[in-house]
């Protein structure tokens, strides 16, 4: 490995001043003022976390519209087969859940 990427992990461990000023590395030392620099701006440290929160809300959406999908393809599946019942405890969700997907899938 080389000694540039060696202290990035020391500084990513433990992002503080001593630790940059240890390093060699001018990339790492630029890295540590930007980061200093948004820390001390409330108005960029606020537009940072927020782009991170949109972002993980996001994904969050993707993922139950993904396990949304699933169920209704399973469910498309198991309709021929197994009552709405039988459905709604193999998904492990409320009966009236079932209905209404069915309902929607039947559009």
């Amino acid at each position: 490995m080389s000694p540039e990427l060696i202290e990035l992990l020391k500084y990513m461990e433990h992002s503080t001043d001593e630790v940059s000023e240890v390093c060699k590395s001018e990339r790492i030392q630029k890295i540590h003022r930007r980061i200093c620099q948004i820390k001390a701006s409330e108005k960029t440290e606020v537009k940072y976390m927020q782009s991170w929160e949109e972002k993980i809300l996001i994904k969050q959406e993707g993922i139950a519209e993904g396990r949304l999908e699933e169920k209704q393809e399973f469910m498309k599946k198991l309709s021929n087969k197994f009552s709405i019942e039988q459905i709604a405890e193999m998904l492990e969700i409320d009966i009236s859940e079932v209905e209404n997907i069915i309902k929607e899938l039947a559009k």
